[in-house]
């Protein structure tokens, strides 16, 4: 018996520790690792709590992120905070429910579930977020959004600008990106 709270916090130190061998630091609620074209990030996501039939449910996952280093030299030179866009996580969200026999405690069936499927995700998320780091890697999958939003579109622009003048940057300027992302395409391809 343990209650939810706790349960979280034992998860998200399971999770570091989890991460130590792939050279990702931190502590809750993200844990950071420098590669030599940017930044991985694996994260935990946001905690959210519902009732469901009478009952308190909480869903929670982990998340892969990583800043290339071109996008981070593109929001020094723009002298603004600016997020990449986010991609989409492939793991839906973990489900933890409180037991109903045990009021105030975590459904010990949730709990090892969890537990059985934590390193797997921990290891998916770990390469994702260092596969991210790759510029190539990270346009790829901007490419494949459905329907990139602005945010997506000036991050394709950024990073095909760090890659040099091409007939695909063109393109992009020509259809998508933002003033800012465009401006700093044209200084880092003339510099």
């Amino acid at each position: 018996m343990v209650k939810p709270d706790s349960a979280l916090r034992r998860l998200w130190r399971t999770t570091g520790k989890l991460l130590e061998p792939y050279g990702f630091a931190g502590s809750e609620p993200s844990w950071a690792r420098r590669e030599q074209a940017g930044t991985a990030v694996v994260e935990r996501t946001r905690v959210t709590r519902t009732w469901t039939n009478g009952q308190q449910v909480i869903r929670f996952g982990l998340h892969a992120r990583a800043v290339p280093d071109a996008w981070r030299d593109y929001v020094t030179w723009r002298g603004a905070a600016v997020e990449i866009a986010r991609l989409a996580d492939p793991h839906p969200p973990w489900t933890l429910c409180l037991d109903p026999e045990q009021p105030g405690h975590a459904l010990e069936s949730d709990l090892e579930l969890i537990r059985a499927e934590l390193p797997r995700r921990v290891h998916a998320c770990a390469r994702r977020a260092i596969q991210l780091t790759e510029p190539q890697f990270y346009l790829e999958e901007l490419r494949a959004l459905p329907e990139p939003e602005a945010a997506a579109r000036e991050a394709i622009v950024v990073l095909l600008a760090a890659a040099g003048p091409s007939a695909e940057l063109d393109a992009e300027l020509r259809h998508g990106g933002t003033p800012e992302a465009a401006g700093y395409a044209r200084a880092t391809i003339t510099c």
